[in-house]
């Protein structure tokens, strides 16, 4: 990528959306590519998210057969001054599981928990919850009207590409 914007200046806004925000939603798809929109409670820890999620849910069954998808951190409506510029960041992602009792497992298991709640320890516990990994692969982050950058969340030191009409269509 272009280094045009140093990622010093766009940091401080993706970091409060990952303090901010206690959820995520996320775009999964199944075998056959139907679309499922829905959210989680996340944790960000390594330069990753990570999520516990049912196998019975629609979105689960989804991660294990489909690893790819798309997730949004977004600014709550209320502290929006126009409802149609949000503070937003999306990502590209590729989810794991994480081996349970694993020594990242465990750390994730408790930095969801300080976060989302003593939930995270009962749901940890049942068979069907699996905790995934999400290791982000590309974002777009969207300041407001005429303002949105993508980079790569994994090498930030690249900098970040300010979109225009000239470039959008290389970055979709």
């Amino acid at each position: 990528m272009s280094n045009n914007i140093d990622m010093l200046t766009l940091a401080p806004e993706i970091d409060r959306l990952h303090r901010e925000c206690l959820s995520l939603i996320m775009a999964t798809t199944n075998a056959a590519h139907a679309p499922c929109a829905s959210y989680t409670p996340f944790a960000y820890m390594d330069n990753r998210f990570y999520i516990l999620v049912s196998a019975l849910a629609t979105h689960g069954q989804n991660l294990k057969t489909q690893p790819d998808l798309d997730i949004l951190l977004i600014e709550d409506e209320s502290r929006a001054r126009n409802i149609y510029a949000r503070l937003r960041v999306n990502y590209q992602v590729t989810a794991s599981p994480v081996e349970k009792g694993s020594a990242e497992h465990v750390r994730a298991v408790t930095l969801l928990g300080q976060r989302a709640g003593k939930t995270v320890a009962l749901l940890d516990g049942l068979d069907d919850f699996t905790m995934y990994r999400l290791t982000p692969v590309r974002a777009t982050l969207v300041q407001g009207f005429g303002k949105a950058f993508v980079f790569d969340p994994m090498n930030q030191s690249e900098g970040a590409v300010a979109l225009n009409e000239k470039n959008i269509d290389q970055y979709r």
